[in-house]
């Protein structure tokens, strides 16, 4: 992910495919969810699936995708030092709503294990701030993920 990053970050014009737009897009989605499984220190079973559930159903993966997604996600967020440079892609890439989507996700993420953590919700109010949600959207997408049963 990092190559495909940098191609994004840097001041040159680079072509980029559609496809790698579209994994990196991905890949920078999977890490914010991973990272809300990490932030309470303590990753569940139940997060790990609901995890897998959510890219599933965001992404149309199959199964090989999903794992090969996760992976790279993991290993990303392994070496992650900043949430800015993948709130930067997205920022760029996707539209208001599939940003709004993100933050629900990570929501969902929060109340896979049944249980909210102030370092998750930090965490979760940090991205909305670099994705420009307004506070009001934030609460509603934490209402919607409380109102889907994921408690």
């Amino acid at each position: 992910m990092r190559k495909i990053l940098l191609k994004f970050l840097t001041i040159e014009s680079v072509e980029i495919s559609t496809v790698d737009l579209e994994h990196a897009l991905r890949v920078a989605t999977a890490v914010l969810l991973v990272e809300v499984t990490r932030a309470d220190f303590n990753v569940e079973l139940s997060e790990r699936q609901r995890l897998r559930q959510l890219l599933e159903q965001q992404f149309k993966l199959s199964m090989e995708e999903l794992d090969a997604l996760l992976e790279q996600a993991e290993a990303d967020a392994d070496r992650l030092v900043s949430i800015q440079h993948i709130t930067r892609l997205i920022n760029q890439h996707y539209d208001h709503a599939m940003k709004l989507r993100v933050i629900q996700m990570m929501w969902h993420m929060v109340y896979a294990d049944g249980e909210k953590d102030h370092y998750e919700e930090h965490l979760i109010r940090q991205v909305a701030d670099l994705l420009y949600i307004s506070h009001s959207e934030f609460i509603q997408a934490r209402h919607r993920a409380e109102a889907s049963g994921d408690l």
